[in-house]
């Protein structure tokens, strides 16, 4: 199970609810301990954990300004694909998948640039 500081999170055993705060080792394995609503921690086994609801940070201003740099140069490259297909006198069908793969091409870069930079999860 992957989780990440944030998530919410229940316990099978005693239907705790709360949001994983860290993790704890002791001599026997490792435990999730969950902040709960009322202040109070719970250190509960990770096979006996439910996660309810990940936690995902907000678009912060720089983070949307890579997207829409990400999205116009994606466009750019599926005009210039699409053109290039289309001198070379490629029927229309192929000249729009020209298109689609080079904006996917951009999608896929953004999307591993995304995953690098964003919130780490860590297997317990």
């Amino acid at each position: 199970m992957q989780l990440t500081l944030g998530d919410v999170a229940r316990s099978r055993e005693d239907i705790t609810l709360g949001t994983v705060a860290g993790i704890a080792d002791h001599g026997e394995g490792k435990l999730v301990v969950l902040r709960l609503p009322n202040g109070g921690l719970s250190f509960v086994e990770p096979c006996s954990l439910v996660v309810v609801g990940r936690y995902a940070p907000p678009a912060s201003a720089r983070r949307s300004v890579v997207a829409l740099v990400f999205l116009g140069f994606a466009l750019l490259v599926a005009y210039i694909s699409c053109r290039s297909a289309e001198d070379v006198g490629a029927d229309w069908l192929l000249t729009l998948f020209a298109g689609l793969g080079g904006f996917k091409v951009v999608a896929l870069a953004y999307q591993c640039w995304a995953r690098l930079t964003g919130p780490r999860r860590f297997r317990v």
